[in-house]
């Protein structure tokens, strides 16, 4: 390996047994952790003519007691800053342990040079996160410079990386710590490597290039915050500024600059936008605004909306990757998976089927080999799961263009065209179908949407076109068979369903909570066959479709009270004046509704988080037909509610953290499924674009979807039944 000293077999041998020997009587945890497969974590860099940090899980980090070297430079305020303390700090993904291997200071010019040694007696398994601090006074300077045997001999730390670090670590930082789950702690690596790159500390190209760059406001965000970290380097109290600014009742005060940024993703709004006054980050961004281009107003929240169409280009064509995200599922290790409706086209031809099943690093970028054909798959909707064995199903609702289903575009079946609506495929990790052309299905699946597996392997379909769910147990297709839902059936002289099941989640009990949009009614279906619609009371469900349950077995639905999902009948909008959700007690208590608040549009889909907080993703806002070429489409935004957790200070069940505007972004458009990852960032898809009921006749479809770092408190995947958040585990080092 290169800048390894040579030496001869049998003394490596000698030394590996040596420091096992030595680990066996020191008391170390040999901190067992799966080993991922180095080509998965090899493919092209995440940050294209810059910098991809060493991320090799697979390999073990540097021998211990083997001196290596790293030299640097620290600037701040535009300007190299001598008499820094500079340390070298690493931290064992997956395990609460840390420490600083180095230390030393910055010279007249800003320059710095380190020597360190991994300590003795750590087992060669562990997988150490390098990270740089350095600071004077109050003012401190971060980057998180790599991971495994091989980091980086030179760095830049800068304002730049500080925020790349403090964000893509937000749920990791604890004060002077910074530890966390080991695929959580190793993707954030690489998701900091996306906004800055640390051996120059300059813009990555993700953030700095389309879709990113000047085609949204992301980057005139980071600028405003990495302007925050320079008002504290130019001016101590700015720093303390700072730190008042993001210290929140109930939590530990923000003491250092990385702290605070983390506080300020985590806690990422203020009160009464676009009030200026009100903002005290945005009024530090103005006193050294020395990053450009630069926010000109105060945004509603101070997260980073990272955008990925699986290219550097923003514009909708035939040859874009994507084209419909509708729902996500993310692996173990944060590798995401994503459905599609339709095939790629310009806004103004028609998109008939789609039939690409799409699979991402968990820092966004596109996967070798991608899109994955084959398999039956066809206008995907909102179906899409991981089985317990790391297998990928999709349900084929078969969203496509009228003119692909009415003849206008040529018949031809090899390219559904026209779609089928009958079937779920199945999919190995690999991206090798496993099931036929026609995909599987049995159990009678008709228009399927939400396609969910729980944790014996079953999988549960909800037929919208039949009123209907389908289980196919253990995932064996030949045993599918259908339980129909109470009340179903169709309108008189129409083939409309009247019920139109859309979202399923499994409660503990390894039962599945269906929506029935069109029934306005939530069922419990169980595995023996008995359906259970659940009692109301005083709540009103509207147009309900998304469903997730929380860590207790508690379940919010989103109650979207305008989308009537089009489900063999044709577009149909309802009113769209009271947008809530639902909370539904696991102990059968009252359910309970909350309306008006937290920027609720148009509900969708939903997500639970590691602190049971609850996240709405909102398509957009009203109208969804009969817009102009005239129509203002406003910015969509992210809801965020108190769950049956950890509430910040002073709220409670149903309250809205986010602000009456939700967090909004220009990066968002018409937003249907989410997820939350290992690292606490939140995903989400854009389905439609903004401007979509326009192009409802042709291409509606969006091209992107949007990663938010550090936002949400990070949950284990997939998500098989209720969302597990991650316990710390400890290394014990005798000294």
């Amino acid at each position: 390996m290169e800048g390894q000293p040579r030496s001869s077999a049998s003394s490596i041998c000698f030394s590996v047994l040596f420091l096992l020997v030595l680990g066996a009587f020191t008391g170390v945890d040999p901190a067992r952790a799966d080993t991922l497969a180095g080509a998965a974590y090899g493919g092209s860099p995440a940050v294209a003519d810059h910098y991809t940090p060493n991320l090799f899980p697979g390999e073990p980090g540097l021998l211990p007691g083997r001196e290596r070297r790293l030299h640097g430079r620290v600037e701040g305020n535009g300007n190299p800053q001598p008499g820094y303390r500079v340390s070298l700090y690493v931290s064992y993904a997956g395990r609460d342990y840390a420490k600083v291997l180095a230390t030393t200071r910055t010279d007249s010019y800003g320059k710095f040079r380190l020597r360190y040694r991994q300590p003795f007696g750590l087992s060669l398994k562990l997988r150490p996160v390098y990270f740089v601090i350095a600071d004077r006074g109050p003012a401190m300077l971060a980057s998180a410079i790599g991971t495994g045997p091989r980091v980086p001999g030179s760095v830049v730390v800068n304002e730049r990386t500080t925020v790349a670090t403090g964000t893509a670590f937000a749920q990791f930082i604890k004060g002077r710590q910074i530890t966390g789950n080991l695929h959580g702690m190793l993707n954030a690596v690489h998701m900091a490597a996306n906004m800055a790159n640390p051996e120059s500390g300059e813009l990555a190209a993700v953030l700095a290039s389309p879709p990113n760059g000047t085609d949204t406001e992301t980057l005139r965000t980071f600028n405003s915050l990495a302007n925050v970290v320079a008002s504290c380097v130019a001016d101590p109290g700015n720093c303390l500024a700072l730190f008042s600014a993001t210290s929140r009742p109930g939590e530990p005060p923000s003491r250092t600059v990385v702290q605070a940024l983390a506080n300020a993703t985590r806690f990422p709004a203020y009160p009464n936008y676009p009030r200026i006054a009100d903002d005290p980050l945005f009024l530090l961004s103005l006193a050294s605004p020395i990053y450009q281009p630069t926010r000109r107003a105060r945004p509603t929240s101070w997260l980073l909306f990272l955008k990925f169409t699986g290219g550097q280009y923003s514009a909708q064509d035939s040859d874009n990757l994507i084209n419909g995200p509708g729902n996500i599922a993310i692996d173990r290790r944060g590798f995401a998976w994503i459905n599609d409706n339709y095939v790629p086209a310009k806004p103004d031809e028609f998109a008939c089927a789609g039939q690409r099943l799409l699979k991402f690093y968990p820092w966004g970028e596109t996967f070798p080999g991608v899109p994955y054909f084959g398999g039956g798959l066809s206008g995907a909707g909102f179906g899409i799961t991981l089985d317990p064995r790391g297998n990928v199903w999709v349900g084929n609702f078969g969203f496509e263009a009228a003119a692909c289903a009415d003849g206008t575009v040529p018949p031809d079946p090899r390219d559904k065209i026209p779609a089928t609506h009958n079937s779920v495929s199945l999919f190995h990790p690999s991206g090798t179908p496993l099931s036929p052309f026609r995909g599987f299905t049995r159990g009678d699946i008709f228009w399927p949407q939400a396609t969910v597996s729980d944790h014996e392997g079953n999988i549960w379909v909800a037929n919208c076109g039949n009123d209907s769910v389908t289980i196919i147990p253990r995932g064996n297709p030949a045993r599918a068979r259908n339980i129909p839902l109470p009340g179903g059936g169709t309108e008189p002289d129409s083939d409309s369903p009247l019920l139109k099941p859309f979202a399923i989640a499994i409660d503990p009990r390894g039962r599945a909570w269906v929506t029935g949009n069109k029934a306005q009614q939530v069922y419990i279906v169980s595995l023996d066959g008995s359906v259970e619609p659940v009692r109301t009371s005083q709540a009103v469900l509207s147009w309900p479709m998304g469903i997730s349950g929380d860590s207790r077995g508690n379940m919010w639905v989103s109650s979207s009270d305008t989308v009537n999902i089009v489900c063999i009948d044709p577009l149909d909008s309802q009113g769209g004046a009271n947008p809530s959700i639902v909370f539904f007690p696991a102990d059968g208590g009252e359910p309970q509704q909350f309306a008006g608040t937290g920027g609720l549009t148009i509900p969708w889909g939903n997500a639970v988080d590691g602190d049971d907080t609850v996240w709405v993703f909102n398509f957009g806002r009203v109208p969804l037909e009969s817009a102009d070429d005239d129509q203002v489409w406003p910015d969509t935004g992210v809801s965020r509610f108190c769950g049956s957790g950890n509430c910040p200070h002073g709220l409670e069940l149903g309250d809205p953290i986010s602000p009456d505007t939700g967090y909004t972004s220009d990066a968002l458009e018409r937003v249907t499924g989410g997820a939350v990852d290992p690292s606490g960032n939140l995903w989400l898809l854009n389905n439609w674009r903004k401007d979509g009921p326009l192009f409802y006749s042709t291409n509606p479809g969006g091209n992107s979807f949007v990663i938010v770092p550090g936002a949400a408190k990070p949950v284990k995947t997939p998500l098989i039944g209720p969302p597990r958040s991650f316990a710390a585990s400890h290394l014990t080092v005798k000294q």
